[in-house]
């Protein structure tokens, strides 16, 4: 969700860019996106288009300038990723837990919090980009 959401607030904004991935820890590759992360998405306009999961890879870590984690415990799984950041270090809201196997409503309530990061982040990129 949050590579959706955040994709689509860059485009909003008339930022491109800014290149947005995401890939799991725990991800198996090509999976689609589960039912219920396509209806909250849906839920506020946002198409999840044919989206499909990945792994995050030595290669995907060697081309990326900014990895966010959604929590403290992925970030230490990244020990020494200099470029790792917390969503909560860079926004100061918190851990976004993962939803994985919860019903709509918790989906929707960590789409929420997604879209609150992720709005933050937006206002961050824009100050540096001087937007």
């Amino acid at each position: 969700m949050a590579e959706l959401i955040l994709k689509d607030k860059l485009k909003k904004a008339g930022i491109t860019d800014v290149r947005v991935k995401s890939a799991g820890l725990m991800a198996e590759n090509g999976e689609k996106m589960s039912k219920n992360s396509a209806s909250a998405l849906k839920s506020v306009g946002i198409k999840p288009y044919a989206f499909r999961s990945r792994r995050l890879t030595a290669d995907i870590l060697r081309k990326t300038d900014m990895v966010i984690c959604m929590t403290e415990e992925h970030k230490k799984r990244l020990y020494g990723i200099d470029y790792a950041y917390t969503v909560n270090e860079l926004t100061g809201i918190g851990n976004v837990p993962d939803p994985y196997g919860g019903d709509l409503e918790l989906y929707m309530k960590t789409m929420k919090g997604i879209d609150a990061a992720c709005e933050i982040i937006l206002k961050k990129i824009m100050k540096a980009k001087g937007v």
